[in-house]
């Protein structure tokens, strides 16, 4: 290797090095100033039983109230020297008291992991200390998650993270550690370990009490199933959203992604009860993760379900809250006029195709469904005229996307031409035909208005129609030819 790389690589080793000891050390001074500024004893009542224990508890007097640092390092050695002969060579490792104090110096070295390994040897040795260590873990925990947050907000996140994770090593009764490690994880794009900490942080806050805790207990579980969803975990998604539907029970957004689970394991009589559920909440706007009502999105996705597995009545009541909701939305009337072709109820059919015909005129399938539902009702004279319409239609136009923006609306179609005839069947000659786009708000008022121009088409050629208007609060469309 050349010599100047080897010099250049070794200063690059050197520097790393030189940053983890001083993050390290930066973590050591945060724990230590935690820990309480005046010596006390256990006031738990264990007493040291040994002399060498007895004597590393006033070395940890000595060093907590001394003010040079120099002397305090020395002291705290001298008490982890002591302990550690008293627990190796003189008997004591099951002394409660020989693993308190130890853990109590490396508390005040700054040393998180051992202080963790020694307070949780004391603990188990004598429960009645267990809530005494816990509080002076939570001393340790608190300072080392605000400073955390404050990396957060400096945008230091690599910081913030060993914080949170020092955090949870010397503390594990609080679901904020693990809420925070997992949200940097998401953040970094790394969706298994962010889904994993989500989910140590639901299981941590199980019996959480405090309201901020109660909080980011029932957050890491919601996103916890929402990760696992997106990843097709559908097993997974469904425990945490059961979890986290335990504890809020109201919420819409967490059903329908329960239902997506269960339909992913191929659950469908779960899948049903929740859309079900959904259905009956309604077509308010859904809440995102905190209650709500369903949004006509949720009606639709529950409705097509429900038709997909037969449940044709149950499709129809989520449809026709849609519709309710949104008067003037294409796909909800179709799906909806389909569904009561399915029911064979001929004159709700007829009315709700009228209505699909009045939005999408040159729409062959649109005249079909309405053609049948005159059909169904006993109107027979109707249903040949529209028959007849259907046979003479020049061409049918399908609209493939519609897509509102703050500032207007896009919609995307495409007019194919057909064999249109007359009702004794004679040819009809192609023709150019001039429609003309409405654009809506939610009241059906007319935001926007464009015309286009379908050329003569023969049959099967298609022509694309692209449009763009302009104006705020477009919500829905209709067009009619000129």
């Amino acid at each position: 290797m050349n010599a100047k790389i080897a010099s250049a690589l070794l200063v690059l080793a050197a520097t790393a090095n030189s940053a983890v000891a001083q993050q390290q050390r930066v973590l050591d001074e945060r724990v230590a100033k935690s820990m309480p500024t005046s010596y006390r004893g256990a006031d738990c009542g264990i007493k040291p039983n040994h002399f060498k224990v007895g004597s590393a508890a006033g070395y940890l007097k000595s060093a907590i109230e001394t003010d040079v640092p120099e002397s305090r390092t020395r002291i705290l050695g001298q008490g982890k020297k002591v302990l550690n002969e008293a627990i190796k060579d003189n008997g004591q490792a099951e002394n409660p008291a020989a693993w308190y104090y130890l853990g109590r110096i490396y508390l005040t070295e700054g040393d998180v992991y051992g202080a963790d390994s020694a307070l949780a040897r004391s603990a188990k040795l004598e429960p009645k200390c267990a809530e005494e260590i816990n509080n002076y873990r939570k001393n340790a925990w608190v300072a080392l998650v605000k400073a955390g947050t404050q990396f957060e907000d400096q945008k230091n996140v690599d910081s913030a993270l060993a914080m949170y994770r020092e955090a949870g090593a010397i503390y594990q009764g609080s679901p904020v550690t693990y809420y925070q490690i997992a949200a940097i994880m998401n953040d970094k794009g790394l969706p298994d370990s962010a889904a994993a900490y989500f989910g140590r942080a639901a299981d941590v806050g199980t019996n959480a009490k405090d309201t901020t805790e109660i909080k980011v207990r029932d957050r890491s579980a919601f996103n916890q199933g929402a990760i696992l969803l997106s990843k097709k975990d559908y097993a997974g998604a469904a425990g945490a959203f059961e979890k986290y539907l335990k504890w809020v029970p109201g919420d819409n957004e967490a059903k329908r992604g329960l239902a997506a689970a269960y339909r992913g394991q191929g659950q469908a009589e779960k899948a049903q009860a929740l859309e079900k559920e959904l259905v009956a909440a309604g077509g308010a706007p859904s809440a995102g993760g905190a209650g709500g009502g369903a949004g006509t999105q949720d009606l639709m996705s529950a409705g097509v379900n429900l038709y997909n597995d037969k449940k044709f009545a149950e499709a129809a009541a989520a449809f026709e809250k849609a519709v309710a909701a949104e008067p003037y939305n294409r796909d909800a009337l179709s799906n909806l006029s389909n569904t009561y072709l399915a029911l064979k109820n001929g004159p709700k059919l007829l009315a709700t195709a009228t209505k699909l015909v009045a939005i999408e005129p040159m729409s062959e399938n649109a005249l079909k469904l309405q053609g049948e539902g005159y059909k169904q009702s006993g109107k027979v004279n109707d249903a040949v005229k529209t028959a007849e319409s259907v046979l003479a239609l020049p061409i049918d136009v399908k609209v493939a996307d519609f897509t509102p923006t703050p500032q207007g609306a896009d919609i995307v179609a495409t007019a194919t031409g057909r064999e249109a005839q007359t009702p004794s069947g004679k040819a009809i000659a192609p023709a150019q035909v001039a429609l003309v786009f409405e654009f809506l708000d939610a009241g059906g008022g007319v935001v926007a208005t464009q015309e286009t121009q379908v050329p003569a088409l023969k049959t099967g050629a298609a022509q694309d129609i692209k449009l763009n208007a302009q104006g705020a609060g477009i919500a829905a469309w209709r067009y009619k030819r000129k």
